[in-house]
């Protein structure tokens, strides 16, 4: 069973939470913060496991992106990003810098 048979964000939150992933991310300036823990991540640190696209959210059709993540911790969680022009510019920053150091993992020591 993958994301993608869901059409509903809220949909695939429930069935993420069932299979473990249980933490919500937010963008802070410091990284991405773990809203149950407290615990903020480096970009680099959070491995970027999935990602899908919704077009529907809270009933309303509205795109959203949904990133499944995981700490070296063993944390697992979600980021959701509501696709907003007038969002926090360090969040796609932050998306930015996850994605280039899962391609180059030695950009870590640059």
């Amino acid at each position: 069973m993958g994301l993608e048979q869901f059409s509903d964000i809220e949909e695939a939150i429930t069935y993420l939470k069932r299979i473990g992933y249980l933490h919500t991310f937010t963008c802070v300036p410091e990284g991405w913060q773990c809203s149950q823990t407290n615990q903020v991540y480096s970009p680099e640190q959070l491995v970027m496991e999935n990602c899908l696209r919704f077009q529907k959210w809270k009933g309303a059709h509205k795109v959203a992106v949904l990133y499944l993540v995981s700490a070296p911790d063993g944390t697992k969680g979600y980021i959701i990003d509501c696709c907003s022009t007038y969002g926090n510019a360090l969040f796609g920053e932050y998306l930015l810098r996850m994605k280039l150091n899962q391609i180059n993992p030695a950009a870590r020591e640059l």
